[in-house]
């Protein structure tokens, strides 16, 4: 027994002796507190170039080893809410015990306050042991002043754009220094490549050449003045234009690297000039080439797929510029396979995090100039995601322009010091995709730019960031300039989702009205063109019902067909929908020019479908219709439905239709039948007016006045606004004027219920038949009302649509 004791009393004492140990060998303590962070103007303007400076002190009994980094993560906040994360690449090696050091970080605060903390010794692969990791944070706060910029007045825009242009006309040439030491000269860098002396604070010699070269890389420097020069207007006769191509095309394209061709594309493209299309075709399909992975590498990342950088990695920045030359190509009719932007696609949806914001990329730790997500890399994935189709109202493109609202900024890059403009670029390609975007998270965002960009222009024309003023000029003016390769020729298509069949279940012989909406998005078009539509697939025998000519015009770029067919057989058809190609129009992409829907056809014997066969009494004065509850006791109907349409540019002439409706351009879309809405709101003893004859009727509606909620939830939260609030006066300039609603109840034309014919159920551009239209003076132009970006959720979220007579 006694042994057995001494034995069980080793095996504890053996097994703690590791941490024994560790309590009594010495080891080093880094110490920081609030005081530790001071910054070189602790009273900034936004957007200043300041520096962070922190101080560390080991009172430990040991330094670290001197192969140990002693790494400081900085953020602009509680680092447990994931705020963005400020670059610093300093170290600090060997800190001696009583001693202190410190590291700084170049940073632009954002208007207001700003908490910066401050993580000493990070957790991680470098972390360093040491004896208290209780003492490694600290916080504190500085406070920038917001900057302010006159109002740009469309002259001075202009006089901007030429005095920007003439800039870097002045600056094609080499431009080089002189070495004082051994007369050397050398391109624009720090130190002589001869003799290794300092070169900064001597004149530039500029030679003149027909290339734009600062001596990083003349072929990109001369595409991206070519670029610009051609934005503004500046024709391709032009002779710095001109001596800049003839560099361009004598130039080895067989040594290109994935950036050259990407930034000459659409250099090539915007001449227009149909002698450069085979190299620009060339161009194209060295980059389809050189999309990620490199096959057979053994150094190959699954994570690179779909993506193209230096080597075997893949980055945002390259993203930016070949996303670029392939727009630019498309809009010129080039080649491009679909596989190649659908690949592009998933690996730009890859680098987005949780928190809304881009990443550079998903293999290396953080970007040269930034670690973490940052303004550049997010403008560039919400650009490039449209670039490759995705619409606005995708769940990531939204979660995306969260990101900008929540760090809405022009003054700085957030989340990295440099490359402001280029931010800024990359916001107005996202904005100027059509369909375009006049706002931006509820901002006027060209006219902010223009704003800004007129204040920071230097006298003599160009503009100057970290970067130099080269490169910060070329993307201050193709900002101004709305720069955007555009279609050379008509892009006609059907709108997805916008078929509609009413009634939507027929019986054979019924007469059935299908429609659809029709768009060009390319080069404008004035011509009559053919819309088929079929019973069944025309390329596997099916049947072509009728054949409708339809008008497009320079002012016409969105339209709608429709017919009325009898159905002669039963059972489920499915209906297709045409644009056939036309030789004469030269359409850019078929892909685009066909929708189909399967649509079920009832025995001619069957009965009408009874609406109103499908209400439950839930309680006392309380029914379900449908999915329509009404309510007497409180005098409220509710109807469930979701978000449509969450862009701000979208013209909306329905705050809500059905599925069956003109979802195109109707902000909500209910799951309710229009009969049985209108069943609900007679329960409350409500009237409808029916007194609207035409789209856009002049005159007052008339019918019972009601108040219209919409309710939905964020986290635990139940947000309630009135519908008014959801909706952008456009003419105004301001959210939709608070008003009551009129129960105005369609019309009945040859016994049918109009609104369950068209199933469109709140106007916001005046229709005789919708069940509620208002009456505001906006309600006669269709041009009024858009969607109101600052209040209205992601696209799906579910709403509840609450109307209480009044």
């Amino acid at each position: 027994m006694y042994k057995r004791c001494i034995l069980f009393l080793l095996a504890i004492f053996f097994s703690l002796l590791p941490q024994i140990q560790a309590q009594n060998t010495p080891l080093p303590d880094f110490e920081v507190d609030g005081s530790s962070i001071t910054f070189s103007n602790p009273s900034p303007v936004e957007g200043e170039e300041i520096t962070i400076y922190v101080q560390i002190r080991n009172i430990g009994q040991i330094p670290p080893t001197l192969n140990d980094d002693l790494v400081v993560d900085l953020y602009e906040g509680d680092p447990a809410t994931n705020p963005l994360q400020i670059l610093c690449k300093d170290v600090i090696l060997g800190l001696e015990p009583g001693k202190s050091d410190g590291v700084k970080a170049q940073w632009r605060p954002s208007p207001g306050t700003t908490e910066i903390y401050a993580i000493i010794n990070p957790s991680g692969k470098k972390e360093i042991k040491e004896s208290d990791l209780s003492n490694n944070i600290a916080h504190t706060s500085i406070t920038a002043s917001p900057r302010t910029f006159p109002h740009a007045t469309p002259e001075q825009i202009q006089s901007s754009i030429q005095k920007g242009v003439e800039w870097i006309k002045s600056q094609q040439g080499k431009h080089s220094r002189i070495c004082l030491q051994c007369g050397t000269e050398n391109q624009l860098i720090s130190l002589c490549v001869m003799c290794g002396a300092t070169l900064k604070g001597l004149p530039e010699e500029l030679i003149p050449g027909p290339a734009w070269d600062f001596g990083e890389d003349n072929k990109q420097e001369t595409a991206l003045a070519l670029q610009t020069l051609l934005s503004a207007n500046v024709p391709s006769s032009d002779p710095a234009v001109k001596n800049g191509l003839a560099f361009l095309m004598t130039s080895d394209w067989n040594l290109f690297a994935v950036y050259h061709h990407a930034v000459i594309i659409p250099v090539l493209v915007a001449t227009n000039d149909s002698k450069y299309r085979r190299r620009a075709q060339f161009a194209v399909n060295k980059l389809i080439e050189s999309q990620l992975p490199v096959k057979g590498s053994e150094f190959a990342d699954p994570r690179d797929d779909g993506g193209w950088g230096y080597g075997y990695t893949a980055d945002g920045a390259h993203m930016n510029m070949v996303i670029y030359g392939l727009y630019a190509a498309k809009q010129w009719g080039l080649e491009i396979p679909q596989r190649t932007w659908e690949r592009a696609e998933k690996w730009i949806r890859r680098n987005q995090t949780e928190t809304g914001g881009w990443l550079y990329n998903l293999v290396d730790e953080g970007s040269p100039w930034a670690t973490g997500v940052y303004g550049s890399m997010t403008a560039t994935g919400l650009w490039a995601l449209r670039a490759c189709d995705v619409p606005t109202e995708d769940a990531q493109v939204q979660k995306g322009i969260e990101w900008i609202r929540k760090y809405w900024t022009l003054t700085r890059n957030p989340g990295s010091f440099s490359w402001k403009y280029y931010y800024l670029l990359s916001l107005q390609r996202f904005c100027d995709i059509p369909p375009s975007l006049d706002t931006l998270v509820g901002r006027d965002w060209y006219e902010e730019m223009a704003n800004m960009l007129i204040a920071e222009q230097h006298p003599d024309g160009r503009w100057v960031d970290s970067e130099g003023a080269f490169s910060s000029t070329c993307f201050a003016l193709m900002v101004l300039t709305h720069t955007l390769p555009r279609p050379t020729q008509p892009n006609l298509g059907v709108v997805d989702g916008s078929l509609r069949v009413s009634p939507p279940s027929p019986r054979v012989g019924e007469p059935t009205r299908i429609s659809v909406t029709l768009t060009n998005t390319g080069a404008p078009l004035d011509a009559i063109i053919n819309v088929d539509f079929y019973d069944g697939d025309p390329n596997n025998g099916g049947v072509k019902i009728i054949s409708q000519e339809v008008i497009f015009t320079p002012n016409i770029d969105e339209t709608s067909a429709s017919i009325y067919w009898t159905p002669s057989s039963e059972g489920t058809h499915e209906l297709y929908i045409t644009i056939p190609p036309a030789e004469q129009i030269g359409d850019l992409d078929l892909n685009n020019n066909s929708i189909s829907q399967p649509l079920t056809i009832r025995p001619k014997s069957a009965t009408a479908i009874d609406l109103t066969q499908s209400i439950r009494k839930i309680s006392d004065g309380v029914y379900q219709i449908g999915s329509v509850v009404t309510d007497a006791n409180k005098r409220e109907v509710t109807i469930p439905g979701e978000i449509n349409i969450v862009s701000g540019d979208t013209i909306i002439e329905f705050f809500a239709c059905d599925k069956f409706g003109k979802t195109h351009e109707s902000l909500i879309m209910l799951d309710a039948e229009p009969i049985h809405i209108h069943l609900a709101l007679l329960r409350l003893n409500m009237d409808a007016g029916m007194n609207l004859t035409v789209q856009g009727d002049p005159h007052d509606p008339e019918g019972t006045h009601a108040e219209i909620w919409v309710e939905w939830e964020r986290g635990e939260e139940t947000i309630r606004r009135r519908a008014e609030d959801l909706v952008w006066n456009a003419m105004e300039e301001r959210p939709m004027q608070h008003t009551y609603w009129v129960f105005t109840g369609g019309r009945i034309i040859n016994n049918q219920f109009t609104p369950q014919l068209f199933h469109n159920i709140i106007a916001a551009y005046r229709d005789p038949d919708s069940i509620f239209n208002h009456p505001l003076p906006g309600g006669t132009d269709d041009r009024t009302y858009h969607v109101n970006t600052d209040v209205v959720p992601a696209k799906g979220t579910k709403v509840k649509i609450i109307i209480h007579p009044i």
